[in-house]
């Protein structure tokens, strides 16, 4: 169960290949938390990986667009979002990033995933660093 004032979010990707690697680098992949932290996910039998955590949900300067907060929660409050990220082994520094924005969850969508108890879901298969999509399409799982 959810603590009240939170949201559950799940992220899935069919695999952990990174969009761009020419050197071939090893590499981990997964939830990047603030502190640059890489989480694995579960993986899946049919072998897509699935994120599963939750961030505290309040309300911002402007009261119909919920803000999300805590240890996955990145970038601006008007344009907050997670990484999945892919960090060389060898160097430490990133190889490839993607965002799944929030800004597609409304305060609908946040007391529906808390009534259900069921996570906020994304699919970020194929999604690459810089991709021109932007905006990431969630929906109650």
């Amino acid at each position: 169960m959810v603590e009240r004032g939170e949201v559950l979010l799940r992220l899935i990707r069919a695999d952990d290949v990174p969009a761009t690697n020419p050197l071939n680098q090893a590499y981990v992949f997964g939830l990047q938390a603030t502190n640059q932290e890489i989480v694995a996910g579960a993986r899946r039998s049919d072998g897509a990986f699935v994120f599963d955590f939750s961030l505290r949900v309040k309300p911002g300067a402007n009261p119909a667009r919920p803000v999300f907060t805590g240890r996955f929660a990145s970038g601006p409050v008007a344009d907050r979002f997670v990484y999945l990220s892919w960090r060389s082994v060898e160097r430490g520094d990133y190889i490839n990033r993607v965002k799944a924005r929030f800004s597609g969850i409304d305060w609908t969508m946040v007391r529906q995933a808390q009534t259900a108890d069921r996570p906020l879901t994304a699919d970020m298969t194929g999604w690459r660093p810089g991709d021109p999509r932007k905006q990431v399409e969630w929906h109650l799982l």
